[in-house]
């Protein structure tokens, strides 16, 4: 299929690195557009398509940082120190001092919490003698994931707030929640597994709360873009909260 086939239009933005970044509301009405044109396959590969090991999940998260001057960024070891005598940032990286200005890369990898990696690529956004602000993206895998709908987020060490895009087959589980697609009914598309009314319609809206993992908390806030007999889309985001 050529990408003239299947246009999305302002869903895909391409920065000036070459990180391409989605439109949430064009790329919503962009996959409406699609289904209704008969279209089958996206021109592009969406976050989710790459294998990934058995039992894990992978979000991938705008985010912007603030970290006070001689305080870590929780759950890593990004230290801010200051301003230098020559007005550069002073960022403590991987037991190294490193002078860091405005559009500068600030990277980390490490374990936050047990059976979680997160990968982030910031630059600088802005700093002062008391602040430095980061901004970029999050790559979060959880691994060994365990499901417990419902319940209540404790206190958060890290929280980020990803774009999905879930494509089900029919009698397929949305990731990370017991709620199965089981095709259409005349109320609609039918879930089961989900508390109260099954039933939703194009657009609708389906949300969802619990634990993935003992210490990931997990707000899933989507809509109905498309359903079918054999199939659903499902667009929206997802709250992580990684705990203390």
């Amino acid at each position: 299929m050529q990408e003239a086939d299947c246009p999305l239009g302002a869903a895909v933005i391409t920065g000036a690195n070459g990180t391409m970044f989605f439109n949430r509301f064009a790329l919503l009405v962009n996959l409406m557009s699609l289904s209704v044109g008969g279209c089958t396959a996206l021109p592009f590969p969406l976050p989710f398509a790459t294998p990934l090991p058995p039992n894990t999940l992978v979000y991938t998260a705008p985010v912007t940082f603030t970290i006070k001057t001689g305080t870590p960024l929780p759950g890593t070891t990004l230290v801010y120190l200051g301003e230098s005598e020559t007005r550069q940032a002073q960022m403590f990286i991987s037991g190294y001092v490193a002078p860091k200005q405005v559009a500068d890369t600030v990277d980390w990898q490490g374990s936050p919490i047990p059976n979680v990696n997160l990968k982030l690529n910031t630059r600088v956004v802005t700093y002062d003698k008391n602040a430095i602000t980061l901004a970029g993206t999050a790559y979060i895998e959880i691994a060994n994931i365990v499901i417990q709908p419902g319940g209540t987020p404790g206190t958060p060490l890290l929280e980020f707030k990803a774009p999905v895009t879930f494509m089900l087959q029919k009698n397929e589980l949305i990731p990370g929640t017991k709620i199965v697609y089981v095709g259409v009914a005349s109320e609609g598309a039918q879930f089961l597994g989900m508390e109260g009314y099954p039933y939703r319609k194009q657009l609708d809206s389906l949300q969802y709360l619990g634990r993935i993992h003992p210490r990931v908390f997990v707000w899933l806030d989507l809509r109905v873009i498309n359903y079918s007999e054999t199939n659903v889309v499902l667009g929206g985001t997802a709250n992580i909260k990684l705990e203390q």
